[in-house]
């Protein structure tokens, strides 16, 4: 049998900050489609959320950590920019000292292409079973409008060849730069976005579409094929509007969206995308996953549900996106240790 899902897990920090503090604060907030947004506490960072997240995939599998024979962890705001961030991740989890680990960074695609590492990893014979997780929370300059979008969540994924309940179809890929699309220098604390206008949208789309299309063309399905249709790395309105000029109807699109709700999660939001739809998937239901990253270019994936991948009570993305407390725009910004930065 090829490598596929075994299971996923999931965590969004319980802070929250709602648009009207930003309104309150600043007079306006950006985004449209945003209700409010993750906030991570002073002792959460990309690794301790990943670290929970992949426990919970270990807990909804039944599965141990001494089962593990690889680990990929994704993120385009690693706490070591230097010093492995997934060997830290292994050893909290308690993985056996020959786990391979790798790092995967630099793009908000990261994440899926992470996973597609690890299927490869499992395919390939190396090993038996290989745990992917994307954890990110993605940093702006609070004084501009690309922080009010910006939240943070952590997924892992769980890949090996017996227990699979999600068969992978196939994958595609793009490559595609774009200038001035979101990016950080080396050495820069916040991201950064010149903004082109419509060029970046042109570019985004002609980019996802040629990824989805190329998929679908490969494995000779169409849009009425999948009952998932999930696009990360554009907001959901464009991510409705380019469903529908590839073929699906909102109905297929909308289960996947929650960054109203999350905000931005960065390399962590097409996993936690793909957590949430295949915890509600009926057997032998599509889903397609496309993942944009600004710049670089955008992976599609073909899954099919073979098996119930629901969560053990309480870990599920709902169980999650409902435990929540919320802060001002002052703690906010001390969370976020964005006060004395320069």
């Amino acid at each position: 049998m090829p490598a596929g899902i075994i299971g996923c897990g999931v965590y969004l920090p319980r802070l929250r900050i709602k648009r009207d503090e930003y309104q309150k604060a600043w007079g306006y907030f950006a985004p449209r489609w945003l209700e409010e947004k993750t906030v991570t506490d002073f002792d959460e960072d990309p690794i301790t959320m990943g670290v929970e997240a992949a426990s919970n995939a270990l807990r909804n599998t039944k599965l141990d950590a001494s089962h593990i024979d690889a680990l990929y962890f994704a993120t385009t705001s690693p706490p070591y920019a230097e010093k492995q961030n997934g060997s830290t991740v292994a050893t909290a989890l308690g993985c056996r000292s020959d786990t391979a680990t790798m790092d995967l960074a630099s793009s908000t695609k990261c994440g899926l292409a992470a996973l597609l590492s690890g299927l490869d990893y499992v395919g390939s014979g190396r090993g038996k079973v290989s745990l992917i997780v994307a954890s990110d929370a993605p940093a702006a300059d609070p004084t501009g409008p690309l922080d009010h979008q910006l939240g943070a969540g952590a997924a892992a994924v769980i890949v090996g060849r017996d227990l699979v309940n999600g068969v992978v179809e196939g994958s595609f890929s793009v490559t595609s730069e774009s200038l001035g699309e979101r990016f950080r220098r080396n050495g820069d604390l916040f991201l950064t976005v010149m903004d082109l206008g419509r060029f970046h949208e042109t570019s985004s789309e002609d980019t996802i579409q040629t990824c989805v299309k190329g998929l679908m063309q490969q494995l000779g399905r169409s849009a009425k094929d999948y009952g998932f249709f999930v696009l990360q790395g554009v907001d959901p309105g464009r991510a409705l509007e380019l469903g529908k000029k590839l073929g699906f109807e909102d109905s297929k699109i909308t289960p996947g969206a929650f960054t109203g709700k999350v905000g931005d999660a960065g390399a962590a939001s097409p996993l936690l995308a793909l957590s949430k739809v295949l915890e509600s998937s009926t057997f032998k239901q599509r889903v397609l996953l496309c993942s944009y990253g600004p710049g670089a270019g955008a992976d599609a994936l073909s899954v099919v549900a073979d098996g119930e991948m629901k969560p053990a009570a309480g870990l599920g993305f709902d169980d999650h996106l409902a435990r929540k407390e919320y802060v001002d725009y002052s703690t906010y910004l001390k969370l976020r240790r964005f006060l004395g930065r320069t």
